[in-house]
């Protein structure tokens, strides 16, 4: 599992003086709370997003307290447009399989390579089929900069 840059979750609960019993009554569990908190699980979108609403901080503050600065995507992104100007499909499917066949899909991961699968789709002007479109949709409307990337 990735060592957390700091944990953001657990500061923010003890600064609203809550214990880990009450936001996993939110979320699901005490022991959930516990292990994301502990690095041991990365919460699912749908759980960052109700994590980020009750303790009144943003989808990017989460994840760069997991990620550091930005410019780690910003330059993935940047490559990824440069080898879609180039038409480099063979280079994308090369980049999706290995983020796809990665050991653990952690959250940096999913979002790698569902930005890859976008752009796959888009140099193909292609819509993605229903599965694919729900899982693109859900997962970048929880980002705040999803309209970076087409599906």
């Amino acid at each position: 599992m990735r060592e957390f840059k700091s944990n953001i979750i657990k500061e923010k609960r003890k600064l609203r003086n809550m214990s880990q019993a009450q936001l996993g009554d939110i979320v699901g569990s005490q022991a959930m709370v516990s292990r994301i908190e502990n690095g041991q699980i990365l919460p699912n979108a749908q759980t960052i997003f109700i994590l980020c609403n009750k303790l009144e901080i943003t989808v990017e503050e989460y994840f760069y307290s997991i990620f550091g600065p930005d410019q780690n995507t910003t330059t993935f992104r940047n490559n990824l447009d440069k080898l879609y100007m180039q038409g480099s499909i063979d280079e994308l499917r090369k980049i999706f399989s290995h983020y796809k066949h990665h050991k653990s899909l952690d959250i940096e991961t999913k979002h790698r390579m569902l930005m890859v699968q976008s752009t796959i789709y888009h140099l193909f002007f292609q819509s993605a089929d229903e599965i694919d479109q729900n899982i693109l949709f859900s997962y970048f409307d929880k980002i705040i900069n999803w309209r970076l990337y087409d599906i």
